[in-house]
């Protein structure tokens, strides 16, 4: 199935506050729906967009879901712009959820919370392979983790970067290739999560995953 095709006005009327805004990209929150959020890119600059359109797709057509990764909800193609609305990772008081960038977070987590975060991280991994799910840029920066209000941690997030960017992503359809891009990825992570825990916390990184 193809995108929907919408005029802008169709669609802006429910763009709300910016959450996050990237290289390619803008968040912004849906007006009709305190639970989604749009991702809006530019037809020039929307390669990213159309390739994790394309992934939620797949993993929706292969029955394939993870608590990891937010819910897809639509996607819509305006004249100039290629749009994703998907579960929105934020606060929600009502539900006793409030939403944190593993990046800053680790900075004052307590022992409690990064042993779960640890616990959450080794949980990723394995849901990873055994499911063959591709994430393509997996960082502190681009997780998010819900608390409730007494700070136990409830949940962790990829937001972003899901699917192959490869020509041929043969990770995509094969469980072989797909391990050993997971593997290497997840090789990344480790490197990348000892720089952030050395820039926002200091010290020897006292989880292992």
């Amino acid at each position: 199935m193809g995108m929907s095709t919408k005029t802008q006005s169709e669609l802006s009327k429910f763009f709300g506050p910016v959450v996050a805004t990237g290289a390619e990209r803008i968040c912004v929150r849906n007006l009709n729906n305190e639970f989604s959020c749009f991702k809006i890119s530019k037809k020039i600059h929307s390669k990213e967009t159309r390739r994790e359109i394309k992934y939620f797709k797949f993993l929706k057509k292969r029955g394939i879901s993870s608590s990891f990764i937010p819910s897809f909800i639509s996607d819509f193609e305006t004249k100039d712009e290629v749009i994703i609305e998907q579960e929105l990772i934020a606060d929600h008081p009502e539900q006793n959820l409030f939403a944190f960038r593993v990046e800053e977070f680790v900075a004052d987590a307590s022992d409690n919370q990064l042993t779960k975060l640890e616990k959450l991280f080794r949980e990723l991994y394995t849901e990873l392979k055994e499911k063959n799910i591709i994430i393509s840029d997996l960082h502190a920066g681009n997780m998010m983790i819900y608390c409730d209000e007494t700070g136990n941690i409830k949940r962790l997030i990829v937001v972003d970067g899901l699917g192959s960017p490869e020509a041929i992503p043969l990770a995509k359809y094969f469980r072989y290739f797909g391990g050993k891009k997971i593997d290497r990825q997840w090789a990344k992570f480790r490197r990348t999560f000892d720089a952030t825990w050395q820039r926002r916390r200091g010290g020897k990184q006292t989880i292992n995953f």
